[in-house]
């Protein structure tokens, strides 16, 4: 069985919260691979940092591997969803960090090679976009969703795989989620940040386009490729939103996406700029409503056209 070097230290953070109570969280780091006490001290620092701001919330300890590589972040993830009988989707292979929680502990995986080809505005970002994910989503249940009666009906009317609804669900949860750790970033004072953040994440790259052109022929994976940009858009729209837009027309960004057709983009957009109306919600009727929002807006304009 192949193994990882690693090496392994807990910290203990300790400070005051807002009603001036001493909190503590401890951080157990893991590091696989080759990486620098560097790199490991400024990734502590930064969620040091990010918890002590964001507080006060609930959080007492939180798993961090710190991967050299990305391939070794996803054998981890392959590995570690088997053991708990989650089927591994593929459909995180290209991110640079995720946060799970599968066991009832937070953990936050991070791969190091990716992070480091980042700009440093978009570096800090990342990693403070997954420590607000173990705020708000640490326990098991922001992990498993059941599928709407509105996506069950769509798997029936239109045929779909239920492998494919099971993936329509992840990326509509995923970014819903995303959409809330932005949001409570922004108001916690990470502003330039957020705003570099998701600047990068809707930029098209050169994946995004061979994608859509692989899909082309195949709507149901062509609804999969357009709903992978779900969690990007719904970055960017709650900076938008932040920032004073009104309208979803307003989103300078949307440029980043017209090698879509227009009417699917549109359906996207209004999918997305939705979430900007649901903040009395909690995250599962959020997810239940966007994905009502989805069947209604997106997914039988792009499985007929």
């Amino acid at each position: 069985m192949f193994r990882w070097p690693y090496a392994k230290n807990h910290m203990r953070i300790r400070w005051i919260n807002h009603s001036e109570e001493y909190r503590s969280l401890e951080l157990i780091i893991e590091t696989f691979g080759r990486v620098s006490e560097e790199a490991r001290r400024e990734v502590v620092r930064l969620m040091e940092d990010c918890y002590r701001r964001l507080s006060p919330h609930d959080v007492e300890i939180v798993d961090v591997m710190l991967f050299e590589t990305s391939s070794g972040m996803e054998a981890y993830s392959i590995k570690e969803q088997g053991l708990v009988g989650v089927e591994f989707t593929g459909l995180e292979s290209g991110f640079v960090a995720t946060h799970e929680a599968w066991t009832g502990i937070p953990k936050i995986l991070i791969s190091m090679d990716r992070l480091h080809c980042l700009e440093p505005l978009v570096r800090e970002a990342t990693v403070r976009h997954e420590v607000a994910h173990s705020i708000l989503h640490g326990s098991p249940e922001y992990y498993i969703f059941p599928i709407p009666t509105s996506l069950s009906e769509a798997e029936s009317k239109h045929g779909l795989p239920r492998r494919y609804v099971n993936n329509i669900l992840y990326l509509i949860s995923i970014g819903v989620k995303d959409y809330e750790v932005t949001s409570l970033l922004l108001d916690n004072g990470f502003v330039e940040d957020q705003v570099a953040y998701s600047k990068h994440l809707i930029k098209t790259s050169q994946e995004d386009l061979q994608a859509w052109s692989l899909s082309k022929g195949d709507p149901v994976k062509g609804l999969i490729t357009v709903l992978g940009r779900f969690k990007d858009l719904a970055c960017t729209v709650a900076v938008s939103k932040y920032q004073g837009f009104k309208r979803v027309e307003d989103i300078n960004m949307l440029g980043e996406l017209r090698y879509l057709p227009e009417v699917t983009l549109k359906g996207l957009a209004e999918v997305s700029w939705a979430l900007t109306g649901m903040s009395h919600l909690d995250t599962f009727s959020k997810v239940e409503l966007t994905a009502d929002l989805t069947v209604r807006r997106l997914i039988g304009q792009v499985l007929q056209s």
